[in-house]
């Protein structure tokens, strides 16, 4: 699996030598972050003030530059209108993701993802450009260290073509949700590809996750990188029998689940439950024992928040949702509103998973986006009439 490294790499330099667009976010020098960059919060000390406050709050785009020949994902690409919809909702960032092996397939690709950075660029949001190879690649990388040298060579190439923006407007996640069960490997890895930015671009703000899927048991078992700038993420859906009822993917027992409510409790459960499958039953009823509200969901998001602490390094929920599909809209207004709630109680930066689609804070095409109003009231975003 050698990368064609020659043709990508001169490509990469004319990027730069050319009089580009993204020339004029400069990135500072020295090295040094400069009093008024410099946070006085000792836990993101090392990271500058604006990254802080604009991760405050953000979205993904998940498919933009990850199911590209999928035609049913196009409707959810953003433009530079849904980049001032985020902006006027009161949005700072937007984190998107993108596909190690489509980045290579051709010399266009490079220039796709640069133009859809710029716009978010100069909409003014700050970019963390997160990189999700498919399930396949994520574990050869697990296995294989000419796999990972060849994302570490991508992530040279990404970091050479995007060297000129500013480390404060745009961030790289190195790699999204790992899928590897060796823990030691996934340290490994993600120091590799760490390297490899930082070859490029030294100052480069990066963020990491936990080993599997990221979530706050991966990051809670994660021992800290001995590497400075880093910023430590996690993925929030629990519990996934309600955020993934009607889910096409993972566990098939989601497929079944319709019309969970939240909070749960055992009365509120077993007009459900009679509905459901024997098998079905089981596991819904023992949702509505387990009583989930906004107390349980703290005790899961407490312990990244300790974590935080105990290691004085900045966390941030880089995903969390509820599926739109089937799910009672008053539901998932209540949950949104209090994992979002808990979030922001501890300081904690959050960002909303997803722009569009089945998760979607927008339905709709390009031209006629809807806001969904339960995810706008869960996450308390505001429209404004103009961009802030």
């Amino acid at each position: 699996m050698e990368a064609p490294l020659i043709p990508m790499l001169r490509y990469a330099l004319a990027l730069l030598m050319a009089a580009g667009l993204l020339s004029a976010c400069g990135e500072r020098e020295g090295g040094v972050l400069s009093a008024q960059d410099r946070n006085a919060d000792g836990v993101w000390s090392q990271i500058p003030a604006s990254v802080k406050s604009d991760l405050a709050r953000g979205v993904n785009v998940s498919t933009w530059f990850t199911h590209r020949t999928d035609a049913t994902q196009q409707p959810g690409w953003p433009t530079t209108n849904d980049f001032s919809l985020m902006r006027r909702m009161g949005i700072r960032h937007v984190r998107l993701l993108v596909d190690a092996e489509w980045l290579q397939l051709n010399g266009a690709h490079p220039r796709y993802l640069e133009e859809g950075i710029t716009q978010a660029l100069n909409e003014g949001l700050l970019v963390v450009l997160a990189m999700q190879p498919s399930k396949e690649h994520k574990l050869q990388m697990g296995e294989d260290d000419g796999v990972v040298e060849h994302v570490a060579d991508i992530w040279r190439q990404t970091a050479s073509q995007f060297k000129t923006v500013a480390r404060d407007r745009l961030l790289f996640e190195v790699l999204n949700e790992p899928e590897v069960e060796d823990v030691a490997r996934v340290r490994v890895i993600q120091k590799k590809l760490i390297e490899a930015v930082r070859e490029i671009s030294p100052e480069r703000i990066v963020a990491v996750g936990g080993a599997h899927y990221s979530d706050i048991d991966d990051l809670v078992n994660m021992a800290p990188l001995d590497v400075p700038g880093v910023i430590y993420s996690f993925h929030f859906y629990e519990p996934h029998n309600f955020t993934h009822q009607g889910a096409g993917w993972g566990w098939h027992m989601w497929m079944v689940f319709h019309n969970i409510p939240y909070p749960s409790t055992p009365e509120n459960v077993e007009p459900v439950v009679e509905k459901l499958t024997p098998l079905a039953r089981e596991h819904i009823a023992w949702y509505g024992q387990q009583e989930w509200n906004k107390k349980k969901l703290a005790e899961f998001i407490d312990q990244a928040a300790d974590w935080s602490k105990r290691h004085n390094l900045p966390v941030w929920c880089s995903e969390f949702g509820v599926l739109r599909d089937v799910a009672p809209p008053a539901s998932r207004r209540a949950w949104l509103s209090d994992a979002r709630s808990l979030f922001e109680e501890r300081n904690m930066a959050w960002t909303y998973f997803d722009w569009w689609g089945h998760f979607g804070l927008v339905t709709g095409p390009q031209d006629a986006r809807q806001i969904d109003e339960d995810a706008q009231a869960g996450l308390a975003l505001k429209l404004a009439q103009t961009t802030p």
